[in-house]
């Protein structure tokens, strides 16, 4: 599967940031819209989490830099989404610049 990796690092408190990639994650209707059957699992502590699907799966992890936050997701699409790699990619950064600021 390829991948796609997309990482942030913003001036916000880590958990704050964790809490919000969570919900996003959990709720967002452009996810569900492109596979319905993804479920979500987290580990507060760790600050880490996934998205499981049959058309995806990601991994979140958020880790603190300072007083700051680095945000990463890695997300591996099938192999016949290749072409769309890049519209992917571009669709994240904008979802993690809107939700973290």
């Amino acid at each position: 599967m390829p991948k796609i990796s997309v990482q942030k690092s913003i001036a916000t408190d880590p958990q704050e940031a964790f809490q919000k990639l969570k919900t996003f994650l959990a709720s967002d209707p452009d996810l569900k819209r492109m596979d319905s059957s993804y479920q979500c699992q987290f580990q507060d502590d760790k600050m880490t989490g996934t998205a499981k699907g049959n058309k995806f799966n990601a991994q979140l992890s958020v880790k603190p830099e300072g007083a700051n936050a680095h945000v990463e997701i890695l997300v591996e699409i099938p192999l016949m989404m290749t072409p769309f790699k890049g519209i992917v990619e571009s669709t994240l950064q904008n979802k993690l610049s809107k939700i973290l600021g």
